[in-house]
């Protein structure tokens, strides 16, 4: 099998999530990846193109967020990069480490404190990928997720 690629690049909006995640869900189920994995994915995607939205474009709509998806056969498997890229306000590898590093905290309806739902989705990607970096290049953010997906 060669490798396989999805591109396809959104406006900054509430809906833009929901639609590269819907959009990537078909391209990887096309290739008869894992409803589990599958599923998994999309809401990394969900919480990647909201976070370029909400803090990359202070939401700002109409701004480019393009996501891209990379898979690649394996002895054992597949591998999966997937790229969520925006050119809005950067993010340090250092930032990213330190958010990708909090400890997920459950909203407690009694606790006021525990709903503000920044850097949730970092602790979800953090848990779900193998790793997660970003890189910035000139006026381009680049946050590459990879998964490694073991068959059999």
């Amino acid at each position: 099998m060669k490798q396989l690629r999805f591109e396809s690049t959104y406006p900054s909006s509430l809906d833009a999530s929901r639609e590269a995640g819907e959009a990537l869900t078909d391209f990887l189920n096309t290739h008869h990846i894992d409803d589990i994995t599958v599923t998994q994915v999309e809401l990394c995607i969900v919480e990647m193109v909201n976070n370029a939205y909400e803090h990359a474009y202070q939401e700002q709509e109409g701004k480019p967020v393009t996501v891209s998806c990379v898979l690649s056969p394996r002895v054992d498997g597949h591998s999966l990069e997937i790229e969520i890229v925006d050119s809005g306000e950067s993010l340090t590898q250092q930032e990213l480490e330190t958010a990708l590093s909090k400890d997920f905290i459950e909203a407690d309806p009694e606790d006021e404190t525990t709903w503000e739902t920044s850097g949730r989705g970092f602790t979800i990607v953090k848990t779900i990928m193998d790793s997660v970096q970003v890189n910035t290049e000139g006026n381009l953010n680049r946050f590459l997720m990879k998964k490694a997906l073991v068959t059999g």
